[in-house]
């Protein structure tokens, strides 16, 4: 495995202090080609198959979404629903870390595949009342069950990527892709979603999931790897909590990923009120979600290209700023047109925030303890969500949602300024250049 002696953000080893961009300069990367990882092979059939698979998903998202609003006209049931996998997902994530360092992570991801495939037709047989009516309880169940998939399948596919690409300089370009991948997904799904609502119903979008996850299963055993040799040392998970506590960078870079799951991601849940609102119902709520992935596939195009030179401290600050501003100011929009155009911002800075963040976090990280700090990483986003989905509805209820949507936002733009105050603390006191 590969050991990345010069990370981006951060430290070299645990220890306490030292700022994001330490003074030495950056390497210059070997290709300024923004499809440099595609050109391994692993890593290709990887992208190819996950862009299927991704597609699925975010029809079912989207199908999900408005088939629990359409049964219960709640705002509050979309938190609950979005929430349900929550509880399972904190329970068992950390389990997850240390099952991505002790065993193959591509035979991990292969049996999480086939149990997606397998909730997913249970969920199409449910709405097409090919067994018994569907009911909101019926989705809350399938989540926590999701919920428990997750906290196997995605620290595992976080640190999977070491595994596909063989030179540490294309890291940052493959995490770039697999933004760009995700989002143009998130384009395409919703769009595809809202036209196949409309003409067959939220049944055929979760039958057309299941049968995507075949791509990504496929591109799993089509993999050429090497053999996983397991590290003989304890997996415990305190080791991996130290290294989060004692490396700064990396432990701002999980609260920012926490406030941002809790207060900004989440608003997300009230899309369908949103749409409902400007009586454009299905349409109007793909169309909501297709620009927030229009906004986040261009920020994900320039991330593997032009975005590369830009330091990633400020990446990260400046994706915060406009995520929970755009947002904001959904709230207080009086046209449909003007939140399309915000929620396209808001994609944007999502990515440039996300994105950002992980790849300072994957290039600091030892390989021994890659897993365990990627479930806590993947946990301060996944784990947190859920929460903040049922607390923007029950939010969303009393209060309406645009305050709703305006309280959050106002206390991730807060948070975020306290971070990056913490942080250009810690620069100025080692006088590191400004970056």
């Amino acid at each position: 495995m590969k050991q990345y002696e010069k990370p981006d953000e951060g430290l070299q080893n645990v220890s306490s202090s030292e700022p994001e961009n330490p003074p030495q300069s950056s390497p210059v990367p070997r290709s300024r080609n923004p499809f440099y990882a595609l050109t391994f092979p692993n890593y290709r059939l990887f992208f190819i198959g996950q862009s299927v698979s991704v597609i699925g998903t975010w029809m079912q998202i989207v199908a999900q979404n408005w088939l629990v609003w359409e049964l219960t006209g709640m705002a509050k049931w979309l938190g609950i629903v979005n929430g349900a996998n929550a509880i399972p997902y904190i329970l068992f994530s950390m389990w997850g870390g240390k099952v991505a360092d002790r065993y193959p992570r591509r035979d991990i991801l292969v049996v999480t595949q086939i149990v997606a495939m397998l909730l997913a037709g249970v969920l199409t047989l449910l709405t097409l009342s090919l067994w018994i009516p569907i009911q909101p309880w019926h989705i809350a169940v399938l989540a926590g069950f999701s919920g428990i998939l997750n906290a196997f399948n995605l620290p595992a596919q976080q640190a999977f990527v070491t595994d596909i690409i063989d030179e540490k300089e294309a890291l940052g370009n493959a995490i770039a892709l697999n933004s760009l991948r995700f989002n143009s997904a998130r384009f395409v799904g919703p769009m595809l979603a809202g036209l196949v609502l409309v003409k067959w119903g939220a049944g055929v979008c979760f039958l057309l999931n299941a049968i995507s996850f075949a791509a990504v299963i496929l591109s799993l055993l089509k993999m050429q790897l090497p053999s996983f040799i397991p590290h003989n040392r304890d997996l415990s998970m305190r080791e991996g909590m130290i290294y989060i506590l004692n490396h700064r960078p990396t432990l701002r870079n999980v609260i920012l990923m926490a406030a941002g799951a809790m207060f900004v991601w989440s608003g997300s849940t009230l899309f369908p009120v949103i749409a409902t609102h400007f009586k454009l119902r299905e349409r109007g709520y793909s169309w909501m979600v297709s620009a927030n992935g229009i906004g986040a596939m261009l920020c994900g195009f320039l991330l593997a290209s032009v975005f590369e030179v830009i330091p990633t401290r400020t990446r990260i600050y400046v994706g915060a700023v406009l995520f929970g501003s755009a947002l904001f100011l959904v709230s207080v929009a009086t046209s449909f047109t003007a939140v399309l155009g915000l929620l396209m911002v808001s994609g944007f800075g999502m990515i440039l925030c996300a994105a950002s963040s992980n790849t300072s976090v994957q290039k600091g990280v030892p390989e021994h303890l890659r897993g365990r700090v990627m479930a806590v990483y993947s946990l301060a986003f996944q784990g947190v969500m859920p929460f903040g989905g049922l607390m923007v509805g029950y939010m969303a209820d009393r209060l309406s949602a645009p305050i709703a949507l305006r309280i959050n936002a106002s206390i991730f733009l807060v948070t975020t300024l306290v971070l990056f105050a913490w942080s250009q603390r810690e620069r100025v006191s080692y006088n590191a250049p400004d970056g």
